[in-house]
Formats: structure tokens, sequence, C-alpha cells
């Protein structure tokens, strides 16, 4: 069931910030999702997004490195049978 809003405002072209009933809500179009919902301000609706976008980018990171690493050994592995056949 939707949230009714009291007030909405448009942040940017992808975000925008709601006061309802029972808090702040910050709808990300981007994503297609809430980033804070129920926040108690909207200080604290930013703080959730900021909380979530840190968690995805230190998630990012590691998923990056772990593919690097990856690559890393076949590029490898592939040199070496390259080098043995010459």
């Amino acid at each position: 069931m939707a949230v009714k809003a009291i007030s909405s405002t448009k942040l940017t072209d992808t975000l925008t910030i709601s006061e309802c009933h029972d808090g702040y809500w910050l709808y990300d179009y981007t994503r297609g999702m809430n980033l804070a919902m129920r926040a108690k301000t909207e200080r604290d609706a930013f703080i959730k997004a900021i909380t979530y976008y840190q968690k995805l980018i230190i998630e990012t990171n590691k998923e990056l490195k772990n593919l690097n690493n990856a690559i890393d050994v076949f590029i490898s592995s592939v040199s070496d049978k390259v080098e043995d056949n010459e």
C-alpha cells in the first residue's frame, strides 16, 4: 500500500524526498527504491541514504577487486601456456 505524502520535493531528476505522516521518505528513481523510510527528520533520511550508498560502494569495490584478481590469474595462466608453446 502506498504511503500518502504530506509534501514531496524533487531534489534532482532522480531523487525525491517526501514528508509523510510516519516520517520522511527518500526515493531514488535510478535504483527504483526508497533509500530511507520513516526517518524522523530530513537529515536522518539523508544519513540513511548516504550510509546505504557507502555500504554499496564497499561491496562493489570488494567485487571489483575479486574480479580483477580472477582476471589476473586467468591472464597469467594463458600467458604461461603461450610462452611454453613458443
